[in-house]
C-alpha cells in the first residue's frame, strides 16, 4: 500500500513540473496570428496613402502642363504680326524684282509678270505711255465661251493664247489690257503700268479672264482685283477718286459679262456714265465716244 501511493505521488510530481504542450503551441500560435494579423492591417492601412500621393502628383503635374501649353498659345498669338490692308502694303511687282519668284499683293494673291507666263519677246515696241495718276478703270473680260483657268499653268497658257490672237488675228503691238485676273485670284501683267492699253488711254484696263456672261467670278478673282487697285492707289497709279466703269458703257459691247457687271455696280468707285441719262464716260476728260476704241 505505501508503495502505491509513493507511485502515484511521483507521477503527480512530474505532471505539475512538465507544461501542456497543447496550451504552449496555443499562446505561440495566438502571439504569431496576432502580430500576422497587425502587420496586414498596417500594410493596408499604408497602400491607399501611397496611392493617393502618386495620383496628387500625376494631377498636378498634368495641372501644371495644361497651363503651360496655355501660357505658350497666349505669347505666340500675342506675338504674331498683325496683317495689313491692302491699302497699307506697297506693290511688290515692276521692273527691279527677282524673276524667278512670284511677288504677292497679299492675301495670296500673286502676281505672274510677263516673263512667267511667257509673253512673245518678238512683240512689237508700244508706243503710247500711260500718264499717271490714271483717272479711270475699265473692267472688262475675255468673253467668247472662254473658260475661267484655274492654276498657273493653264492661265499662262491662255495668256500666251490671247496675246498670239491680238498680235496675229488683230494685227495689234501687243495683249489688249494691262492686267488680267484668274479665277483663283492670281494677277497676270499684260501691257502693265507703263503702256496705253488698245481700248482708252487714261485709263487702267483691268480683265476677268473668262465668259462672265456664262460663268460666276469667283470670290477671290473679285478680291484679287480690288487689291490691284487698292495698291494702285496707294503707290500713285490711279487717283484717289478714281472712277470705275464696265466697257459696256462706253461702247455697244457684252463685256465685261452680266455677272461680273453685277458685282462691280456695288463698288464704291463704280461710276454710272453712259447709262440712262448719265454724262458720257471720260467727257470730262475731252474722251470722245471713239476714244474708247483706240485699237492701240
Amino acid at each position: 500500500m505505501k508503495l502505491l501511493l509513493k507511485v502515484h505521488s511521483e507521477r503527480t510530481a512530474r505532471r505539475r513540473r512538465t507544461p501542456e504542450p497543447s496550451t504552449a503551441h496555443s499562446r505561440d500560435s495566438s502571439r504569431i496570428n496576432s502580430n500576422g494579423i497587425g502587420n496586414a492591417n498596417r500594410s493596408r492601412d499604408s497602400s491607399p496613402s501611397k496611392r493617393l500621393t502618386r495620383n496628387t502628383i500625376l494631377l498636378i503635374t498634368l495641372i501644371f502642363l495644361v497651363l503651360a501649353t496655355g501660357l505658350i498659345v497666349l505669347y505666340v498669338e500675342l506675338n504674331r504680326p498683325k496683317p495689313e490692308g491692302p491699302s497699307n502694303k506697297a506693290i511688290y511687282f515692276g521692273n527691279t524684282y527677282d524673276h524667278d519668284t512670284f511677288p504677292n499683293l497679299g492675301n495670296g494673291h500673286l502676281v505672274i509678270d510677263r516673263e512667267q507666263w511667257g509673253a512673245a519677246k518678238t512683240t512689237p515696241a508700244l508706243t503710247i505711255p500711260l500718264k499717271k495718276p490714271i483717272p479711270y478703270v475699265l473692267i472688262t473680260h475675255i468673253g467668247v465661251q472662254s473658260l475661267p483657268c484655274e492654276n498657273i499653268y493653264k492661265c499662262s497658257i491662255k495668256m500666251r493664247t490671247v496675246q498670239d490672237s491680238a498680235i496675229a488675228e488683230k494685227s495689234l503691238p501687243d495683249i489688249q489690257s494691262n492686267f488680267y485676273v484668274s479665277e483663283e485670284g492670281n494677277i497676270y501683267v499684260g501691257r502693265g503700268w507703263d503702256w496705253a492699253n488698245t481700248y482708252a488711254n487714261q485709263t487702267l484696263a483691268v480683265t476677268f479672264m473668262g465668259d462672265y456672261g456664262r460663268f460666276q467670278p469667283s470670290a477671290k478673282q473679285l478680291e484679287g482685283v480690288q487689291f490691284l487697285l487698292a495698291h494702285a492707289v496707294a503707290n500713285g497709279a490711279l487717283e484717289v477718286d478714281y472712277k470705275l466703269v464696265g466697257q459696256n458703257q462706253t461702247k455697244t459691247s457684252k463685256s465685261p459679262g452680266a455677272y461680273v457687271y453685277r458685282e462691280i455696280r456695288k463698288w464704291p468707285h463704280f461710276y454710272g456714265c453712259g447709262m440712262d441719262d448719265g454724262p458720257a464716260c471720260g467727257v470730262e476728260l475731252g474722251m470722245k465716244p471713239e476714244s474708247w476704241d483706240g485699237k492701240q
